[in-house]
């Protein structure tokens, strides 16, 4: 009877230790970390981004900083430097422009399209965001030495690259 306890109490803390590491691999994966990362730095950053009337998944701060950096320019630009599909890019633009923070110029060159430019608001806008995201940057290399630094944006540059270079791929599975 005491060995059947003990074969039992052995199986039960079998399954105890197997549900406590259940995952644990999947911790070890740079998805999974990059993941994480990216929620913890949108959970940090939203509530800022709503304090200046702005609405962070539609990617406003993005297209705010990128027009403040690198000026006018199309919406097709902007769409590409943002990373943003031309299609959600144009009603978020019109709702920033409806916001106030940007205007619809036609482009000098090509009478057809518009440059998309900041009004002074976007510009205020634009700049607090910039001055969240530097910051950011600064709290998220905090105890990092600048070897650490450059080492892990050499590393997060070749992941990037590693999955730009193959275009192939993506007409079948992506790995």
């Amino acid at each position: 009877m005491d060995e059947k306890n003990d074969r039992k109490n052995e199986e039960k803390d079998e399954r105890k230790r197997e549900k406590k590491n259940e995952g644990k691999d999947d911790e070890k994966e740079i998805v999974v970390s990059l993941w994480r990362l990216e929620y913890a730095r949108r959970r940090l950053m939203q509530p800022f981004f709503l304090q200046l009337g702005l609405t962070p998944g539609q990617g406003q701060p993005r297209i705010l900083r990128a027009l403040l950096k690198y000026g006018p320019m199309s919406q097709r630009q902007l769409a590409d430097r943002c990373g943003l599909d031309v299609t959600t890019m144009s009603r978020v633009l019109d709702r920033m422009e409806e916001a106030g923070l940007l205007t619809r110029q036609v482009n000098p060159q090509r009478r057809r399209s518009f440059r998309i430019v900041l009004t002074d608001l976007g510009t205020d806008k634009a700049r607090q965001v910039t001055d969240a995201f530097c910051g950011l940057d600064a709290r998220l290399w905090e105890g990092f030495s600048p070897e650490e630094r450059e080492q892990m944006e050499k590393g997060l540059e070749r992941m990037i690259e590693n999955l730009a270079d193959d275009e192939v791929r993506s007409s079948r599975r992506p790995w």
